[in-house]
């Protein structure tokens, strides 16, 4: 397989077809993977007064919420309708690019509207393979925390034994560290390779589910076969998408620290001025304007990424003569 290839391909397929960036917004998680933590202040505010009472901005938040029930309930309401609405945009921009992608390579032309009807005629199906997948995650997840109990179990009985024996307590309290600290590594790497597997055969059973047309348990076992038949060349691609990634974030968190200073930072220094009115028009301009470029690199970036796992779908199934790309590809 040529990894050069199949970056550029996922590039220019990425580039030519813009339109497929509104999906791809949806995938890489968008507004919802920006994180906002708010600070509640230092230590000393979470502390209770005299008689450990309630904190005083505990007390003003609780009969705020009970003087505006109606309000915070509208508010729950809308995030949990946009949560929702955003989770079925996401299924259908899986299906959407997954086909889109495919049909794309294979020369045809593709335009929003048949994209997205390609998404929602596979809508019911992703969220089944999507539910399935997270069974299968919770019953992994289970027998991992099984296996580590029965493992750990013995050794917190044998310690526990072991403090009442002053005889031998400095060499068995060393060998016992010594085990933990074998086992410590080896639920991490376990861990790591679980969740890497799951991942790999995650986008391959997606595309057999959308392009090679597969019901949904049928789809997840081929795509861990394919994972199964290419372990190296899929372990390599998710590396080199892991090394594209770190690259990307390095270069988009610069710009957004350039764009930041240049958009948002005219409104700081007008707070700092007590110019107060001036400074809300300008930070909410900047923030506009700010979010711009946001949806923009975030909508590429996933459109590259599911691109570029559909690309290496269709190597992986291709014959050896059709691997070769066309030169129009994605033009």
């Amino acid at each position: 397989m040529n990894y050069g290839d199949l970056i550029k391909q996922a590039f220019w397929i990425t580039l030519h077809n813009r339109f497929l960036w509104f999906f791809g917004f949806f995938i890489n998680g968008g507004i919802g993977s920006l994180n906002f933590n708010p600070s509640m202040g230092g230590p000393g505010d979470l502390d209770g007064g005299p008689g450990n009472a309630p904190p005083a901005w505990l007390s003003d938040l609780t009969r705020w919420i009970t003087d505006n029930l109606a309000l915070v309930i509208a508010i729950i309401v809308t995030v949990v309708v946009l949560v929702l609405v955003f989770i079925i945009f996401a299924l259908i921009s899986q299906g959407a690019l997954a086909e889109g992608v495919a049909a794309l390579h294979r020369g045809e032309t593709r335009r929003f509207s048949s994209t997205w009807r390609a998404g929602v005629s596979n809508f019911w199906h992703v969220l089944g393979q999507a539910l399935l997948f997270i069974l299968i995650g919770l019953v992994l997840f289970m027998g991992l925390a099984l296996l580590a109990l029965v493992l750990f179990l013995p050794m917190s009985v044998l310690f526990g034994a072991l403090s009442t024996d002053t005889g031998s307590q400095l060499l068995l309290s060393a060998v016992l560290i010594g085990l933990l600290i074998v086992l410590v590594l080896f639920f991490i790497v376990l861990f790591v390779a679980l969740v890497v597997a799951f991942y790999i055969v995650g986008q391959l059973a997606l595309r057999e589910l959308v392009v090679g047309r597969k019901r949904i348990f049928e789809s997840v076992g081929a795509g861990y076969g394919l994972f199964r038949r290419n372990l190296g060349r899929s372990l390599l691609i998710w590396l080199i998408q892991v090394a594209i990634s770190i690259g990307v974030g390095i270069v988009a968190l610069i710009v957004f620290l350039i764009l930041g200073l240049v958009l948002i930072g005219p409104a700081v220094l007008l707070f700092s001025a007590d110019n107060i009115t001036a400074s809300v028009v300008v930070g909410i301009v900047g923030g506009l304007l700010f979010l711009i470029p946001y949806l923009v690199i975030y909508g590429a970036v996933g459109t590259f990424n599911h691109a570029y796992w559909t690309l290496a779908y269709l190597r992986f199934t291709a014959p050896v003569e059709e691997i070769t790309p066309r030169p129009d590809e994605g033009v």
